[in-house]
């Protein structure tokens, strides 16, 4: 099992092999959840549409991009 140590900073670096496994780079957002004295990591969705996408019907697919402008249309 890999290991990690908090710094004085608090901060903390993750081994390379659980990076790797959850396909983390440098500048991406993680979700963290504490239940009870655990704390479970996972990798935040790059945007809202793609995580809605894994709920819907392969029709939906796809779209993010043309959502995305038309909710920018919307906003003017």
């Amino acid at each position: 099992m890999p290991t990690a140590k908090l710094s004085n900073k608090s901060q903390l670096v993750l081994p390379a092999e659980i990076r790797h496994k959850l396909g983390i780079r440098p500048g991406d957002h993680l979700n963290l959840e504490v239940k009870g004295e655990h704390v479970i990591l996972s990798k935040a969705p790059e945007s809202d549409v793609e995580e809605l996408g894994k709920f819907c019907s392969p029709l939906w697919q796809g779209y993010a991009e043309e959502l995305h402008h038309n909710r920018d249309e919307w906003d003017q």
